[in-house]
């Protein structure tokens, strides 16, 4: 797989240095969605830079088609991160094109890709509902290796709604074609989806005999991402039998793999699997380490399912280790982002409303056969027992969380102004450091706050933001006073010097333990959207957003303060420079808020 990405990024930087016209044009459209395609797994972020790519040449060609693959990426990206609603927008609009267009292979694959949407919110009837037509469609065009895939999804939904009969039922069918085609890499894929089911039924033995069968097809085709999948599946069942030191060996060989790949989603999801088996072992520093190792990359690279795994891991490793107060704030993020990524109510409330569905329709068949089936009624009658129960539990849970959050939440506070306090005192600290920027963090910090407001922050992460610009030149402490205060031009050597504060403010606080991510941000505000910051080179959302937010309020309150070694530019001058710079060296977003805030709100740093 590395081999064929390697020839197809040379194809395409050979296509990038000739005009993008006609035939060319359209081939190199083509080419960015198919390797968008390949990577958008692995590297989510690289898919969309793609997918927009692929978008604007598309339209300034009038190619219809790669338009609507253009817009299919953008989907595929968007739910390989966990951001379903945008990729929902963008499916839409493939799947209109692809029917203004006729292309009924283009529309069978995003009903796919919404079927698998909408699995992933556990709205499984509409998941279905798609995934019947695109089955519907692939064998109207009877394409054989796209009806197996079907089928397997159809399967995969039944399962995750413990329907383990059905889902046998359709995986078996895609099982028998793809041994009628000879569909090696999908015959390895059946006998995975057959692993996972039996593994559901409890025969953890004929799971690990399909898991075995699809490897062996996996060395065959040399799939190393397949193999390392299987090995983390093999690594599962021993862990289920309690033999953790196997399960250890497979899942390190699986991540080994994926580390050669450069596959970032598996090193992450890998990680996390392998810090869950340190907790089980009670090797507490190392299930730490494992776990932070997946929650940056997953954090990184947008993979917010696995970032929301990574929390409740590392909320279950505190707890384990007696520090409540952890695990209250690890669990607290992992429910806020749950929530931002489904945006429906909690697991229990679905499952109640899928039970009372269910029961409904069953009532509605009931009714149609005049009550004959005593078995229906049966099932009728203990659907309606388990949703009564469901309800009493949830109660239950209610009062029990609303009672342990009542308590946490005071030690929070506590924690909370604790924590308040010690950046106060850190901000006038560092501002004693340096006369002339007497109250510069505060104003930046106050900046900051509104934009972050402007552009629809919750109150956290704007109280993060906010805090966190009151300490971001805490690195200056370590600067000379005559090289702060120097109302000359600072030589080479000396802007080296200044240079180095973002450095140095992360070393200072990065074994501090705060709520949000303080020496982060800090490392970062001074890099810049274009890539010509420093210290790092970052560009783009490579920059944290926080960081790209305290960027442009910085310049803002230096260009209308005072300094020694000039006069002060003036409101509308800043303006002019982040107006004309954004997309350059600030974020557009982020510049176009600045801007609305003081021209349009009124905002003043005076």
């Amino acid at each position: 797989m590395s081999t064929e990405i390697t020839a197809l990024k040379c194809r395409l930087k050979k296509m990038r240095s000739r005009p993008p016209s006609g035939e060319t044009g359209r081939a190199r459209v083509d080419l960015l969605n198919e390797l968008g395609m390949i990577l958008y797994r692995s590297r989510p972020l690289r898919t969309e830079a793609y997918a927009w790519e692929s978008l604007i040449l598309s339209k300034s060609l009038g190619y219809r088609k790669g338009e609507a693959d253009g817009n299919r990426l953008m989907g595929v990206s968007n739910g390989a991160r966990g951001k379903y609603f945008e990729s929902m927008k963008y499916f839409n609009i493939a799947r209109t094109i692809y029917t203004e267009l006729g292309e009924k292979r283009g529309m069978a694959t995003t009903f796919s890709n919404i079927g698998v949407v909408f699995g992933s919110q556990s709205r499984f009837d509409l998941a279905i509902e798609q995934h019947l037509k695109a089955l519907a469609v692939f064998e109207e065009i009877d394409d054989r290796n796209h009806i197996a895939h079907s089928l397997n999804s159809i399967g995969v939904i039944f399962r995750k709604r413990n329907n383990l009969e059905r889902a046998e039922e359709y995986y078996l069918r895609a099982l028998r074609i793809r041994e009628e085609t000879g569909d090696l890499s999908g015959l390895a894929m059946s006998y995975n989806n057959m692993g996972i089911l039996f593994k559901n039924k409890g025969d953890l033995e004929s799971a690990l005999d399909y898991y075995n069968r699809s490897l062996k097809l996996k060395e065959e085709l040399g799939d190393k991402r397949g193999i390392s999948i299987t090995y983390s599946n093999i690594g599962d069942i021993l862990m289920e039998q309690e033999k953790y030191d196997s399960a250890l060996e497979y899942n390190r060989n699986s991540l080994s793999i994926v580390e050669e790949l450069g596959d970032e989603e598996h090193i992450s999801d890998n990680c996390k699997v392998l810090g869950h088996i340190m907790i089980l072992q009670k090797k507490y520093d190392e299930a730490l380490a494992f776990l932070e190792r997946s929650l940056r990359i997953s954090t990184r690279i947008g993979t917010r399912i696995c970032e929301s795994d990574c929390y409740l891991e590392l909320s279950d490793l505190y707890r384990a280790m007696d520090d409540y107060e952890r695990a209250f704030l690890f669990f607290k993020k992992y429910s806020s982002l749950t929530k931002d990524i489904f945006s429906e109510e909690s697991a229990d409330t679905i499952a109640r409303l899928q039970i009372r569905y269910e029961t409904e329709q069953k009532e509605k068949e009931a009714e149609l056969y005049y009550l004959k089936n005593v078995d229906l009624r049966r099932e009728i009658n203990e659907r309606k027992l388990v949703e009564s129960q469901l309800v009493a539990q949830e109660q239950l849970l209610e009062e029990r969380v609303r009672e342990r959050t009542s308590e946490l939440q005071q030690s929070m506070e506590k924690l909370k102004k604790s924590v308040e306090g010690t950046i106060q005192t850190l901000s006038k600290i560092i501002e004693s450091k340096d006369p002339y920027t007497s109250g510069h963090q505060q104003r930046v910090a106050e900046l900051a706050r509104l934009i972050a407001i402007e552009m629809g922050f919750n109150d956290e992460r704007i109280e993060a933001i906010y805090m966190i610009s009151l300490v971001h030149d805490i690195g200056k402490i370590s600067i000379p006073q005559e090289i702060l205060s120097r109302p000359g031009k600072l030589s080479e050597l000396e802007q080296e010097i200044v240079r180095t504060h973002p450095q140095i403010g992360y070393d200072i606080l990065s074994n501090v333990e705060f709520p949000w991510p303080v020496a982060d941000v800090i490392l970062q505000h001074q890099e810049l959207y274009d890539g010509s910051g420093y210290p790092n080179g970052l560009k783009g959302d490579e920059i944290m957003i926080e960081a790209r937010i305290i960027a442009v309020a910085d310049v803002i309150e230096s260009m209308t303060s005072h300094r020694p070694y000039r006069s002060i530019p003036g409101i509308d001058k800043a303006i002019e420079v982040i107006t004309l710079n954004s997309g350059i060296l600030y974020d557009p977003e982020v510049a176009e808020a600045c801007v609305k805030i003081i021209c349009e709100k009124g905002f003043s740093l005076n």
